[in-house]
């Protein structure tokens, strides 16, 4: 196991390097000049270009690549905002918190909702609940997410009162938000969960374990949940990359302050290093999330870590 993840975390290497250049050839090539945009109207053409060599930004597009390369990979520096003069790395850390609670928060709310919908909807297919766990799961796949947002600020911030518009605090800030993003992935959970667990309950050893008498109960959570558990955790998994993404659009909206709504004053003001160090960031840790997933696997199908214990097995009588 121990080879499989430093294999994994190497494979990582590319990845990044992959989403590194990705990004920064989007921006490279997007319209908009930074040190115009940072001198205002009434900057003279003069200006601007002793600001663009100030800032680097005459040098073409593989220069600047590689040198962006080699800060981030090489010094392990993200760089410095180009409006706050800031460091790019402090600046994602203090925010990284709010991004992180919200997509935790509201990954554990499509666990907590999204499964139980999918099992009640498998137990009872083609019944009244199996329709009602449906249609809510059809309402989160088809509403956005920064509509439902916008509506329930309008309903219960708005015309109830009951929670807060916008901003940062209690418990009761994050509510709104967490619900908002994670309609979508409850619906999705739920679903998959369905697909699951109807297979698997109309396997054979399901029907044994009936016959031989255990409570139905046992029959779900000893027998057939723990053999559906592969593709609900893949979804548990990429349902987090959504978490993130989410809660990037979603920040906007309750003006919280994280990476979302950093970026997004980044990419207005175009910012270069904090977009470029944002999506990098946020593909690093759902790099890590995914090797989590896979992690994760091992232990839950004994196949899986059989497979393991083969190959390690093969390694040492080959070196002997």
């Amino acid at each position: 196991m121990a080879r499989y993840i430093l294999k994994r975390l190497l494979l990582m290497i590319p990845v990044m390097l992959g989403i590194a250049i990705l990004i920064f050839t989007i921006m490279y090539f997007c319209p908009g000049d930074p040190a115009a945009l940072m001198l205002g109207a009434g900057a003279t053409q003069v200006e601007i270009a002793q600001k663009r060599i100030e800032l680097g930004l005459d040098q073409p597009y593989f220069i600047r690549l590689l040198q962006y390369l080699k800060q981030v990979f090489i010094d392990l520096d993200l760089g410095d905002s180009y409006f706050y003069g800031t460091s790019v790395a402090a600046g994602i850390m203090s925010r990284m918190r709010y991004t992180l609670l919200i997509a935790l928060s509201s990954m554990g709310l499509q666990i907590l909702i999204g499964m139980p919908l999918g099992i009640v909807a498998a137990t009872h297919r083609n019944g009244l609940a199996d329709r009602i766990c449906m249609m809510i799961a059809l309402l989160g796949v088809s509403i956005p997410g920064f509509w439902l947002a916008l509506m329930m600020v309008v309903l219960f911030s708005v015309k109830l009162g009951w929670l807060p518009l916008y901003g940062v605090g209690g418990i009761q800030y994050f509510i709104l938000p967490v619900i908002a993003n994670s309609f979508a992935g409850i619906a999705t959970q739920a679903r998959q969960t369905r697909s699951s667990m109807l297979e698997v309950i109309r396997s054979d050893y399901v029907a044994t374990a009936r016959a031989k008498g255990l409570s139905e109960r046992e029959v779900l959570f000893k027998h057939a949940l723990p053999n559906a558990l592969i593709p609900i955790i893949t979804i548990v998994g990429n349902g987090m990359g959504m978490m993130l993404g989410g809660a990037v659009v979603i920040e906007n909206v309750f003006s919280i302050p994280g990476i979302g709504s950093y970026m997004m004053s980044a990419i207005n003001g175009r910012d270069y290093p904090i977009v470029l160090s944002g999506v990098l960031v946020l593909g690093v840790t759902f790099s890590f999330i995914m090797l989590l997933v896979d992690i994760i696997y091992a232990f839950v199908d004994p196949r899986i870590k059989a497979n393991y214990e083969r190959k390690a097995i093969r390694r040492k009588k080959s070196a002997a």
